[in-house]
């Protein structure tokens, strides 16, 4: 089993890097021999931007577009593969099928001018035996020849063909070069880590860009036909993807941005901005010039699997000629270095919506990277002060992101948010009841609802059955009862005496509080106790993230799990090795005690537009992309998503090959099925499993971390012998007693 999931990681991991090829970004490079980006004003357009037609189920493999005349040509992996073809001029035309093969595999295409001046297209990929081939078709899909080659085993990322007909064959480790009949005439070795992109440009020059091999920072330089070699070489910025342009020039992406550049004489301009287009860098595909001139670009969103092929035309506009498109502008706060989904949504909203466009804004970070002698409490607190500041601005924003309920807290109290209950009740989309009342209770003031979490996670402790019983829960006594007897138990965070004295409190804190009358009694015998328990405790107080499943297999352990899919189940116990048991926090009768953990988007009450707020609010909660067996807010999402774990399994085939199925779908077991080991996503025994975690699942408020944080502070001094019981308890009692006290009036 757990070999299966040691393959299934690795496959993953080789998706991502694949599908990811060319889309990150990469830091400005200040070096005086490269092509640097100048500032300035990009150019202006006229953008018509339309879905090609492309299904679902018939996604592009790569990134691997040809535009010839009025025809974008692409490569579709269906049931087979198959080269396709989309008509610019007739944008309610379906894609045509050019040519299809039911063995083996098409890589990357190009197109290269005939003998007679005529259209051809050149293939490459790999034949029903695992062979690569090289070969040219006319427009039509006729074949002219075909040839086959020696590789090693790579797969080709990019062909390219230049002005005398020559083609090249990008790998990550080298460019294999052919002459006009498909002849190899040889190869050009990667000087750094691996190639990135290859682009031909009129005028017979062919650039490649690739990863220094000890910066990893992108570098381009000019293949060289003749001799096989590399000339010319200079950093660029950017993330390394090419593209030609007009006249000679090489396009360059940098994040949002895209420039044009002639690396000769080492001249820059900015092209344009795609977020003028409501794009992102990250759904880019292609950007192609026509003869005309014209911008053709080509953005797909490529781990969604539901998202539209977009093309998007752009004609230079002449001055004064574009104006406002007269929609609303809507701010959306958001706190994080990464607001890359955040950009999507808004991209995907302003593409349908008529009176309102979404303008992401991220709230500045500078100077609160977490050092070593601070706390992620600490940062969490800079980053708040950071939105307050923002949020009191004069002209404020209209919508925020918080991470987790316990934000929203903050801003609540303060009055930044908008009660969306008015707003819900003239919906014909939303209805209330539809969401799990559990979640709603955790973003709700009394009749108010200021945010609907999309989907949620949830927080306990976990471990192997061997080890912690089948039984989910257990009181304190018993919780430092196992940690007595097995003093050489780990967590990934570190079993300090802190760490204890915290888990104890997240499931037991009101025992020693009346929030009603703002008193509590950390002075009793009660508290004194749990104290002097946790202070007689041998405990590990060494972290394990970087040798937890080595950990696991030597001493017993004690997982804090943050569980968001339904497949986590099946996941874990494949790691551990046997079943685990969702333990929960203890508590003082034993009934587990979970915590939600769920993020979301509210309407701050500052917002000048707040009809427009709502709208992206809702197509925001009902548009967001679900990603299978996550546990999803609304009622309906979450049992699909559970019915779609139950439902798929995977097996591994002896040549290593993952298989999936659908229990659904599948009937009486063939022949070839034989000796396959099914795994499912989740079995029976893990869905119940979970659904009894989530039946003893509660918020944990912003005040109660609080004061957990006020005490484990205080308490640490005495486990360190610097204070004795007495004073800790004393200075525990008074601080609490006045936090409670400035806070008589709850928060909900």
């Amino acid at each position: 089993m757990k070999k299966a999931y040691r393959w299934c990681i690795l496959c993953v991991i080789i998706l991502l890097t694949g599908c990811g090829r060319g889309t990150g970004t990469q830091n400005l490079h200040e070096t005086d021999a490269g092509v640097l980006f100048p500032s300035g004003e990009a150019k202006t357009y006229k953008a018509e931007t339309w879905d090609a037609g492309i299904t679902p189920e018939d996604h592009p493999f790569s990134n691997s577009f040809v535009l010839t005349e009025d025809m974008l040509y692409y490569v579709n992996r269906a049931e087979g593969w198959e080269l396709c073809g989309v008509a610019l001029s007739e944008q309610a035309m379906s894609p045509q099928r050019i040519m299809r093969t039911e063995d083996g595999s098409i890589e990357a295409v190009t197109a290269v001018n005939g003998a007679e001046g005529e259209q051809v297209l050149a293939l490459t990929g790999k034949d029903g035996t695992g062979a690569p081939f090289l070969a040219s078709y006319t427009a039509d899909g006729n074949q002219l020849w075909s040839r086959s080659f020696e590789d090693r085993g790579e797969a080709a990322w990019r062909l390219v063909s230049d002005d005398s007909g020559h083609l090249y064959i990008l790998c990550n480790e080298r460019v294999l070069l052919f002459d006009q009949d498909g002849v190899l005439q040889g190869s050009v070795s990667c000087p750094g880590e691996s190639y990135i992109d290859m682009c031909a440009v009129p005028g017979d020059s062919v650039y490649v860009s690739y990863r220094d091999g000890q910066t990893e920072r992108p570098m381009l330089a000019r293949l060289q036909y003749q001799g096989c070699k590399l000339e010319g070489e200079q950093r660029i910025s950017g993330n390394g993807s090419l593209w030609a342009g007009r006249e000679g020039s090489l396009l360059l992406q940098n994040g949002n941005e895209i420039y044009a550049c002639i690396p000769q004489k080492q001249e820059t301009e900015r092209l344009l901005d795609l977020a003028a287009y409501d794009l992102t860098g990250e759904q880019l595909r292609a950007v192609l010039t026509t003869s005309s001139g014209e911008v053709v670009l080509v953005s797909w969103e490529l781990l969604q699997y539901d998202s539209p092929v977009w093309i998007t035309r752009l004609k230079e506009a002449v001055e004064g000629q574009l104006a406002g498109d007269g929609r609303r502008i809507i701010t959306w706060l958001i706190v994080g270095a990464d607001v890359t989904g955040e950009e999507q949504m808004a991209v995907l909203f302003n593409r349908q919506s008529k009176d309102y466009k979404v303008v992401v804004e991220q709230v500045s970070l500078d100077g609160l990277t977490l050092s070593a002698d601070s706390t992620q409490y600490d940062l969490y607190e800079g980053i708040y002060m950071c939105v307050n500041t923002r949020l009191l601005a004069s002209k404020s924003a209209d919508l925020i992101s918080f991470i987790n309920y316990q934000d929203l807290e903050r801003y609540l109290v303060k009055g930044y948010l908008e009660d969306l209950t008015p707003y819900i009740a003239g919906s014909e989309r939303i209805r209330r009841e539809n969401y799990l009342e559990q979640m709603l209770e955790c973003t709700s003031a009394g009749d108010a609802l200021y945010s609907i979490p999309p989907d949620f996670c949830i927080d306990t402790l976990m471990g192997k059955v061997s080890e912690l019983g089948a039984e989910p829960g257990w009181t304190v006594e018993e919780f430092l009862d196992w940690l007595t007897l097995h003093p050489d138990a780990v967590t990934r965070e570190g079993m300090t005496r802190e760490r204890v004295l915290e888990i104890c409190l997240k499931g037991t804190l009101d025992e020693y509080l009346n929030r009603e009358s703002g008193r509590c009694d950390f002075e009793g015998e009660a508290f004194r106790n749990l104290l002097l328990q946790i202070g007689g405790l041998t405990t590990d107080d060494a972290d394990h993230w970087d040798d937890w499943w080595e950990q696991l297999e030597e001493r017993p352990a004690l997982e804090q799990g943050f569980v968001s899919t339904f497949a986590h189940c099946c996941s874990w116990e494949s790691m551990y090795g046997e079943p685990l048991v969702y333990k929960g926090y203890p508590s003082r009768d034993g009934t587990p005690c979970n915590y939600y953990k769920g993020g979301g988007l509210a309407i701050l009450s500052r917002s000048a537009c707040k009809e427009g707020a709502y709208a992206f609010w809702e197509f925001y909660l009902l548009e967001r992309p679900k990603v299978p067996f996550n546990y999803y807010t609304d009622r309906e999402a979450f049992a699909d998503s559970m019915f779609q774990a139950a439902d798929e399994q995977w097996a591994y085939t002896e040549d290593g090959k993952m298989r999936y199925r659908r229990l659904s779908e599948a009937g009486p077991q063939s022949a070839e099925d034989d000796g396959l080991e099914w795994i499912s996503a989740m079995n029976e025994e893990q869905r119940d499993k979970q659904l009894a975690m989530l039946e003893h699942v509660q918020a944990d408020s912003l005040e109660n971390q609080a004061i957990r944080n006020i005490i484990q502070e205080e308490a640490s001094a005495y486990f360190a012998g610097v204070k004795n019981l007495e004073d800790t308890c004393r200075v525990i009692q008074s601080r609490v007693g006045l936090f409670l006290a400035e806070r008589l009036e709850p928060l909900y």
